[in-house]
């Protein structure tokens, strides 16, 4: 078995869309864009490896009847033009969706969540995950991290593990900790609907917002249900508020975790209003 190997990166650069075409149902209100993407990126590597490369992949931008967007598609990344390597055996593979999607007048902000899905030569069998927020085609934020090698077997009884850590790590009282249960570009919609994080920074933030509203509190399992690296779980949050009344609420967890037990996409099915406080 070949060791892993993880290189985190930062990445600059912009996209444009090359060609295209768009459909339009007004009855519901519907429409469509999809069509070709093309840009050029620069890599900065953790190791010290910079570089750049030009991408190019298939794309759907789709505005539904309630006005929301969504971006989604699948890119090829051309990694022989930074490592040198012959263009078969240097193609790198993301899959990507839109996080946050905002039109304000002739400025669009988007932010983007994908995951690599293999490629070829030393990419073959690529996977982790990249971030980044794009204003009008151009972006400076972007980061993750690339692994490479054999993908470890990751059995029912870790990811259960896992979950329960998860579940200990909120009811730390501590911030950090349960930050620390998550990768560094991890995607949270915690509750469902919330504002999703961009940095650890943020993740930390997100904890310690909710925990300052306790004198301590804690999300407790009812039953957790593992599927592959995928973990659903149904929950109870119980607490005490800072002025000594019990409070309690319930959700559904939907977790996934990468191999080394980190969560790379977590979302939480609750409601705040409904918590009940006596």
């Amino acid at each position: 078995m070949k060791a892993q190997e993880t290189l985190k990166f930062r990445v600059i650069g912009g996209y444009q869309f090359a060609e295209g075409y768009a459909i339009e149902n007004k009855e519901p209100s519907v429409f469509a864009q999809a069509g070709q993407l093309t840009g050029s990126w620069r890599w900065e590597f953790e190791n010290g490896k910079q570089g750049s490369t030009h991408i190019n992949g298939a794309t759907a931008n789709r505005i539904l009847f309630n006005g929301k967007h969504e971006l989604f598609g699948t890119m090829k990344i051309n990694m022989f033009e930074f490592d040198g390597s012959a263009p078969e055996e240097g193609v790198l593979f993301l899959s990507y969706k839109s996080q946050e999607f905002e039109v304000n007048g002739s400025k669009v902000t988007i932010t983007v969540s994908g995951e690599f899905t293999g490629g070829t030569g030393k990419y073959q069998g690529a996977r982790g995950r990249l971030t980044v927020t794009s204003t009008n085609g151009f972006f400076e934020d972007g980061k993750g991290e690339i692994i490479l090698g054999e993908i470890p077997e990751v059995n029912e009884a870790q990811v259960l593990k896992w979950t329960n850590a998860y579940f200990k790590a909120t009811q730390s009282g501590d911030a950090k900790t349960w930050a620390n249960s998550f990768a560094d570009n991890a995607y949270i919609n915690d509750p469902y609907g919330s504002q999703a994080p961009n940095s650890r920074e943020e993740i930390i933030e997100i904890g310690e917002n909710f925990m300052s509203a306790f004198k301590s509190a804690g999300l407790y399992p009812d039953y957790i249900f593992v599927n592959g690296l995928v973990a659903t779980s149904k929950w109870t949050g119980k607490g005490t508020t800072n002025d000594g009344k019990e409070a309690t609420f319930e959700g559904i967890n939907s977790t996934t975790y990468n191999e080394r037990g980190k969560i790379v996409s977590h979302i939480g099915y609750w409601d705040p209003e409904k918590m009940v406080i006596n």
